[in-house]
């Protein structure tokens, strides 16, 4: 057992002298609210164990407190572990989500200390363009609903098996994602060459995603996952309206986005219909755009890349 299981156990055993086995939800939400706030009246104490009211006068060699700020901590973390003991969620629950807190973290502050620096901009959509989306999705439907869903289908997102099968289709994908599902998924053959690719010839890669960021679970799989594969790109951001999302950028302002990868019939045409040229892998739901004006569709990486190469 690690440390940190040992003291989750302790808390654990702390708290069922405290707080009853039966409760119902009312009564676990009413606990955590009571919890968090006093973790934040320990947060308060031990603020106050330092000097951070600097418009008063301290007394000449007095110290911070660093036993109060030791003790405090303690109480801080014993009352947010009793918030997690509440909701069943164990140490190895906490540390994945610590882990991969940690590699969102570093990515970002990656990002933010390498700013774009001028150069020509492709966005560039991650599943089905980057992420072997749709190929994951069906396997996974097929595991955990007994749903056959054709990978060659002409239904997005499979929308047809699954009403045929009397389910919710917003239901199951947020099923699928609650379950770590985008987390297991591969990257599409050739995809991370590309993208080196596109690096080595001078330009700046912005990862757009239509992924629901306000699910923190697919927030942070999103970044593991790009971690994980060691996928390279320059930024990263989500957002349901990318052609708005571009616009209001300042990649847009200064007419340096060259082009846009999207396999989505509805973002490709958005693209396309304000201007950006946009490059569709060849699916069997968006071929009815294939030949629209401004969009180019590709059946392969290196077809893509002579593709940016000759226009840009």
């Amino acid at each position: 057992m690690s440390s940190i299981d040992e003291l989750f156990a302790m808390q654990k055993t702390y708290n069922q002298k405290i707080f009853s086995d039966d409760m119902d939800i009312n009564d676990i939400e009413r606990h955590t609210q009571h919890l968090a706030l006093c973790a934040h009246a320990e947060i308060s104490s031990l603020i106050s164990a330092t000097k951070y009211r600097k418009h008063h006068t301290h007394k000449a060699g007095l110290n911070p407190d660093e036993h109060r700020i030791v003790y405090e901590s303690v109480d801080v973390i014993r009352y947010i572990m009793a918030i997690l003991n509440l909701w069943n969620i164990d140490s190895d629950r906490f540390e994945n989500a610590f882990y991969r807190k940690d590699i969102y973290l570093n990515t970002r502050k990656r990002i933010d200390d390498n700013p774009w620096d001028g150069r020509p901009v492709v966005i560039v959509d991650v599943d089905d363009v980057i992420v072997d989306f749709r190929a994951g999705f069906s396997k996974w439907l097929n595991k955990a609903y007994s749903v056959a869903a054709d990978v060659h289908s002409s239904s997005y997102y499979f929308i047809d098996d699954l009403t045929d099968n009397d389910l919710n289709p917003e239901r199951v994908f947020l099923d699928f994602v609650d379950k770590g599902g985008f987390f297991e998924l591969d990257p599409i053959s050739g995809a991370i060459k590309f993208l080196n690719d596109l690096r080595d010839r001078g330009y700046w890669i912005h990862m757009l995603t239509a992924r629901p960021s306000g699910n923190l679970s697919c927030f942070y799989d999103t970044y593991e996952w790009l971690d994980r594969h060691d996928i390279p790109f320059d930024d990263l951001s989500f957002s349901a309206e990318k052609f708005r999302w571009c616009a209001q950028s300042v990649y847009y302002d200064t007419d340096s986005i060259v082009w846009t990868l999207d396999d989505s019939p509805k973002h490709a045409t958005e693209y396309a219909s304000h201007g950006l040229r946009c490059l569709v892998p060849e699916k069997p739901y968006n071929m009815k755009i294939w030949e629209a004006d401004k969009i180019y569709s590709y059946s392969d990486f290196n077809s893509a890349l002579d593709r940016i190469a000759k226009t840009s």
